[in-house]
């Protein structure tokens, strides 16, 4: 068995969880009971990539899952080797539907919701293999996507504060530099 819990949403007499190693968002009840909501495909490599072969699909590796707008689930994929930029995207999961993607982003380590119903998420790297700067990205109510900076190394978390401002975790991967830094979108 693969299984690599990941992102964790608390609610309620209930947890839910991304399973990156699974590529499935899980269901915990508070006697132990585990089931299964959703899974998450292979992304297939182009034939014409450079790293098909060897690679002729990529993992989804789901790594956070929120409770968004109408109810529904949200869960962010990083996506495996070779990390393709544009390969990852966000799953709007609704039981006994099939969930759909909004597609396009690269290398998604997590993601949250405004106040106003807009999100903003980080991506890890911009190139294959984790390569290149990270990235947080505001994403509009109605699917217009901007990118607030690339300036940040290897993201893996971000928040909006009371403040309205965006804060986001990164530089874990240098010892003894990690660093939350506040971005006034």
């Amino acid at each position: 068995i693969d299984s690599n819990p990941y992102g964790v949403l608390a609610e309620r007499n209930r947890r839910f969880v991304t399973d990156a190693g699974g590529n499935s968002l899980l269901e915990v009840r508070p006697n132990g009971a585990i089931s299964l909501v959703a899974t998450f495909p292979t992304i297939p490599v182009p034939p014409e990539s450079p790293f098909n072969p060897p690679f002729g699909e990529s993992q989804a590796v789901p790594t956070q899952v929120r409770r968004g707008p109408g109810n529904a689930l949200y869960v962010s994929l990083l996506t495996g080797v070779p990390f393709l930029p544009g390969a990852a995207g966000i799953y709007r999961v609704v039981p006994n539907q099939p969930p759909q993607l909004f597609a396009g982003f690269t290398q998604i380590t997590d993601f949250t919701f405004a106040p106003d119903g807009s999100g903003y998420l980080v991506q890890y790297g911009s190139g294959p293999f984790l390569s290149g700067p990270g990235a947080l990205i505001h994403i509009a109510r109605d699917g217009t996507r901007t990118t607030i900076t690339m300036d940040l190394e290897n993201p893996t978390g971000v928040t909006v504060g009371p403040d309205g401002a965006v804060y986001v975790a990164h530089r874990h991967t240098v010892p003894g530099g990690g660093e939350v830094v506040r971005v006034v979108p």
